[in-house]
């Protein structure tokens, strides 16, 4: 892929973050569920959103990590990990996704 395709790319997505993830505020259930959520894991348990593919690891008593991502449906599995991190920010959960990128498994 070249460098003007990276680009494009990278516009894209910044277009479509903004009108699925940044323009998009969690409910206060959304945080409820998510503080219920992990209050119910160990750490070391797994939280797994089959609709997308993602899976999450709790690493600490309120931080997830993000473990791995399995799809068809990349786009998707972007907008759920970018809106469970600001569902996090809201109920003080740390929500690790920077490095997403070397999750990425494709089904082929």
């Amino acid at each position: 892929m070249g460098k003007g395709a990276s680009n494009s790319a990278e516009k894209a997505w910044r277009e479509l973050k903004k009108k699925y993830v940044d323009d998009w505020e969690p409910s206060e259930s959304d945080v409820e569920w998510l503080i219920k959520t992990v209050d119910g894991m160990k750490v070391g348990g797994k939280w797994i959103i089959p609709d997308v593919g993602v899976t999450f690891e709790k690493v600490g008593v309120d931080h997830l990590r993000l473990e791995s991502i399995v799809t068809n449906d990349m786009l998707s599995a972007m907008i759920a990990i970018e809106k469970t991190r600001k569902v996090g920010e809201k109920a003080g959960i740390k929500v690790d996704i920077e490095k997403a990128a070397d999750y990425i498994l494709f089904h082929l």
